[in-house]
């Protein structure tokens, strides 16, 4: 017995040593063959560039294996990312079939990773680093000829590592550090299935920049179906646990050359109500270990669709909840948030925010006494329609302790009751021409709230606001905000030392408001009690203001009222600029009992901003018969002060230096007593009727009694640039409220672009090529009226230029007079009145007188496009000509006159013209056998002509032409249509002669030896609206 035992363990022995023995010798006696088989199957295999610091090839790395592994490995991805790191880590090991070591061909069979970073880059066009295998194809036939390594993957083992996964395209990112994995199936197959077990201690799960999971623990147990053909997955089982909340997700998932096709579902299954709490980031880690949870909940989310980033199709996405009598207790609070029912809803199709759709059928809960029931319904994002309710009565101390609200303490009962339903819409401001978004259309809506004893308090500031009371009532039934009505009644709250008591209301149809407010405040305790981030307060506040009554200024109503505010100390710090408003003094008061005996006075404001100091002291009265008294001392930056406040869009900006006693009244401009000057610089001015600024980059405006004097002021606008030198009157006065400016100036420019200041011209700094042709009428200013001596070396518009302007321009209610002008046009020197008034818009009415002598027909015709249009035969002319003109009309959009509606006369005088190739003439000399008639020499010609309704109505005119007596007249449409009588009076007297008409078309004339007959009368064409 003894000797078969002792030949027993001889044998174990001796195997045993055998094993061990070879497990030491095998990667002693084939070292170089399985590196070496290793190094060139990656190099054959892999497009990424892998480096290492040292190689081992052991049986104990990964036992039972046997494995060839990587030190402190690197690998590269491919392109776009070929520059950056797919992973490195501390080891890969690659396990080898032992078996295949005798034969012809080692197989891999193992992945081991290590300490490893797993970074998986996508970019926007879906193109991922981690195709770094080559091809199937080049592979095989490269490893026919030369490699004898191959993949039989059954194993992947990842351990101590973190993953990156970003995608672009979609947006995602998912993190995952502590990442254990486990993944077995024979991945050689084109079908196979994965059996996996992962484990992360940290998750991240980001999708459009939003964290729907955040450092959370995950295990998962998954078994995933793979057609690597197709590349297509099968979810079969995969139950995941992120934290204590279970999940589970089945589906289908095929990956395609330019996207995806998705067919998933995630439920959490029936669970514990405080199963999803656990799901929150970890700063909620502690707050969920003191709160007690009850009822039931369920999370269901689907997706389904397909993914083309070239087409932007997106799937579908759904995610639902519902809470069955849940209940939320904190600690020990007195009273849980009980009976919390919740269903709801929230579907995206094509993942389109705007497509949303938020269905809330049941928001319901109760605490102590207190009920609250909610629903909401949410179509779109960019017109939202919004259906909602809420009747609730709540108790915010209980509220607060049954939530445990860590950064609040909220305390008082407050109850709501609201409804509100419809769309809500921004648009153009139909009151302005430039783009400007307002409000359009809000959800029509019904509120009621109503707090008593409140308390707010967040627990980062050391002050609260206390004893709030108050009640709140609004309504818009239509939806149209200018319908919009509310009140607040008996508002009280105690800030520190300080109070606030209010009564307001206001019914935005009638413009009736009814106020009254008294504020005792230090604004230094509204920063110590209310979370205002980046802003800085200081100053003793003192208020007490009513009013009651109708505000409309453009009736001239405006509500009784009296009262008074005061502001000690003040200083303004925001977010929007990085210097303060200091040492803010205010002492302002109004009264009144109606608009025209308002009174409103500064006594005064001061403060220094960025160590200059402003000053203003006013009493500005009677806005019917405008009476004001200001004194003004100091600097001020108009663009800077606009920051602090983010105003944007303002219409002025710029750095003004005020020392001004001004005194007067609107009603009698020539009293003024005022004294002092204003300097501006680089003053920016605004204005709805001009696309471009208007830049004073230095002037000084000197007042003297009842004038403010310009002395060499330079203004520019777009491209153009005009000296100013004069006064004006009333200055004050229209800058307050608009009263008429009056004033004469002289005004220099060198060049002068008509098209800038049309009214919807495109911005001046947009290339020539890119800009749409300018639009709109040249706007003029309703509330002035100046006197200006215009001097112009250049004026250019549309085609026509005109030079060395000069002459008197009145502006007046809107109105433009031309007077005593002179220009130069094509080489002639014209004569020129008028006005200009525009109508709207796109619309202008204008009248002109035109005299000009002795200038060039041909350059005229090349030169000036009125004259083109209202004298074709001109084309065929040459010579000198003199014409004295008028016409009256509209203009069009582009600023071009609207033919058919002018009206006017004048004559033309031929003082040496030839004409050659007029068909005219031509016809004539064909239909008569005169051929000396054609192309004729004419001299001392007055033609006189009148036009109205697209006609020119063209009087006896009177030629001679080699002893013949020709005599025209008759109709000429502008559009080119002939209705002439013409008569060829024949040597030597002309006393006998041909008479013809002649119609048709000035290009194709038709001449009959006839007189004329009332059907050839021309039709007219009349504007047409």
């Amino acid at each position: 017995m003894k000797k078969v035992l002792f030949n027993i363990l001889k044998i174990t022995g001796l195997t045993v040593g055998s094993v061990l023995l070879m497990l030491f010798l095998l990667p002693a006696l084939f070292p170089g063959a399985v590196t070496g088989k290793i190094k060139q199957w990656t190099n054959e295999s892999i497009t990424g560039e892998l480096n290492f610091s040292r190689i081992r090839l052991s049986f104990f790395k990964h036992f039972p294996s046997l494995t060839l592994t990587l030190y402190d490995f690197s690998l590269t991805g491919s392109e776009p990312f070929a520059a950056d790191t797919l992973m490195a880590g501390r080891s890969i090991s690659f396990g080898i079939n032992l078996a295949s070591l005798f034969a012809e061909t080692m197989v891999v069979d193992q992945f081991f990773i290590e300490g490893a970073l797993i970074n998986v880059q996508v970019d926007e066009q879906g193109r991922a680093n981690y195709n770094i295998y080559q091809g199937s194809a080049d592979t095989a036939a490269a490893a026919s000829d030369t490699t004898d390594t191959r993949l039989n993957i059954n194993g992947i083992f990842i351990n101590h590592s973190r993953l990156v996964y970003h995608d672009r395209s979609i947006p995602l990112i998912i993190r995952a550090d502590g990442f254990r994995y486990e993944g077995r199936g024979n991945l050689a197959d084109s079908q196979f299935d994965l059996q996996s077990n992962l484990h992360a201690d940290s998750l991240d799960f980001i999708f459009d920049g939003t964290a729907y999971v955040q450092r959370k623990r995950l295990e998962a147990d998954l078994l995933t179906g793979i057609n690597t053909s197709s590349l297509t997955f099968r979810f079969a089982r995969n139950n995941l646990l992120i934290n204590k909340l279970p999940v589970d997700f089945t589906g289908s998932m095929s990956i395609l050359r330019d996207g995806y096709d998705i067919d998933l579902k995630v439920i959490s299954g029936v669970t514990d109500f405080g199963n999803i709490f656990s799901a929150l980031p970890p700063d909620y880690d502690d707050w969920f270990a003191g709160t007690q949870f009850g009822g039931q909940s369920r999370i269901t989310v689907e997706m389904g669709g397909s993914y083309r980033a070239a087409t932007g199709q997106a799937p579908d996405l759904s995610v639902g909840l519902w809470v069955h009598d849940g209940s939320i207790q904190y600690q020990a609070a007195p009273a849980p948030l009980e009976h919390v029912w919740i269903n709801g809803a929230v579907h995206l199709p094509g993942l389109n925010p705007d497509s949303i759709r938020l269905a809330v059928d049941t928001l319901n809960f109760q605490l102590a006494d207190g009920k609250t029931e909610a629903s909401l319904l949410l179509k779109g994002l960019d017109r939202p329609f919004v259906k909602a309710s809420i009747v609730s009565n709540i108790n915010l101390r209980l509220l607060d302790q049954a939530l445990g609200l860590s950064n609040l303490d909220l305390q008082g009962e407050l109850s709501l009751n609201g409804q509100l339903e419809g769309v809500y819409r921004t648009g153009q401001n139909p009151d302005r021409i430039r783009p400007d978004t307002v409000i359009t259309a809000i959800p029509a809506f019904r509120l009621n709230a109503e707090l008593s004893g409140g308390y707010f308090h967040y627990q980062d500031l050391p002050m609260a606001l206390e004893q709030m009371a108050g009640r709140i009532q609004s309504a818009c039934p239509s939806g149209n905000p200018k319908e919009l009505s509310f009140s607040v009644s008996g508002f009280t709250a105690k800030l520190g030392e300080g109070q606030i008591a209010a009564d307001l209301s206001a019914e935005i149809p009638e413009n009736r408001i009814k106020a009254a407010v008294k504020a005792r405040l230090q604004l230094d305790d509204l920063a110590r009690a209310v979370p205002l981030e980046g802003y800085e307060l200081a100053g003793a506040l003192v208020a007490d203001l009513s009013a009651d009554g109708v505000f409309n200024p453009g009736n001239r109503s405006f509500p009784a009222a009296n009262g008074a505010v005061q502001l000690n100390g003040g200083r303004i710090l925001t977010p929007y600029y990085p210097h303060p408003i200091e040492q803010v003094q205010v002492s302002a008061g109004i009264q009144a009992d109606r608009y025209d005996n308002l009174a409103v006075s500064l006594q005064p404001v001061s403060f220094v901003f960025e160590g200059q100091p402003f000053q203003v002291t006013a009493r500005v009265s009677n806005p019917g018969n405008l009476q004001y008294r200001i004194r003004a001392d100091g600097a001020l930056d108009l663009g800077r002060i606009y920051q602090v406040f983010a105003v944007q869009g303002y219409g002025v900006a710029g750095r003004l230096q005020a020392h001004l006693d001004l005194n007067g009244a609107a009603a009698d401009p020539l009293s003024g007593r005022n004294t002092g000057e204003l300097r501006v610089s680089d003053l920016v001015l605004r204005s709805d009727d001009y696309p471009a600024p208007f830049l004073i980059p230095k002037a000084t405006l000197r007042f003297d009694q009842d004038k403010a004097w310009l002395d060499q002021t330079l203004l520019r606008y777009g491209r153009n640039e005009f000296n100013l030198k004069g006064y004006t009157r009333n200055f004050i006065a229209h800058a307050i409220d608009g009263s008429t400016l009056l004033g004469s100036l002289s005004v220099s420019c060198p060049s002068l672009y008509i098209d800038d200041f049309m009214v919807f011209a495109p911005p001046p700094d947009l290339p020539p090529q890119s800009a749409a042709p300018a639009e709109g009428v040249v706007q003029l200013p309703a509330d002035m009226d100046l006197s200006l001596e215009a001097s112009v070396k250049e004026i250019l518009y549309g085609q026509t230029r005109l030079e060395d302007f000069s002459g008197k321009v009145t502006l007046k209610d809107g109105r433009m007079a031309l007077e005593q002008i002179q220009a130069g046009m094509a080489g002639a020197t014209f004569h020129i009145s008028g006005d200009y008034t525009p109508e709207d818009l796109r619309r202008a009415a204008f009248s002109a007188a035109f005299k000009a002598d002795s200038f060039d027909v041909r350059r005229a015709y090349n030169e000036i496009p009125l004259f083109r249009e209202m004298a074709p035969a001109a084309a065929k002319a040459e010579g000198l000509v003199s014409v004295n003109y008028e016409l009256a009309g509209q203009l069009n959009a582009q600023m071009a006159p609207v033919y058919p509606g002018i009206k006017g006369g004048g004559e033309l005088r031929l003082e040496q013209v030839r004409v050659s190739g007029l068909k005219l003439f031509g016809a004539v000399a064909k239909a008569t056998q005169k051929d000396s008639i054609n192309n004729p020499d004419l001299k001392a010609v007055v033609m006189k002509s009148a036009v109205a309704n697209n006609i020119i109505t063209i009087e006896r005119t009177r030629m001679k032409v080699f002893g013949f007596r020709p005599r025209i007249e008759g109709q000429v449409s502008l559009d080119g249509r002939l209705n002439l009588r013409f008569r060829l009076g024949l040597p030597p007297f002309g006393a006998l002669g041909i008479p013809m008409t002649i119609t048709g078309l000035s290009s194709d004339p038709k001449v009959e030896i006839r007189r004329g007959k009332e059907e050839d009368e021309l039709e007219e064409v009349e504007e047409r609206e």
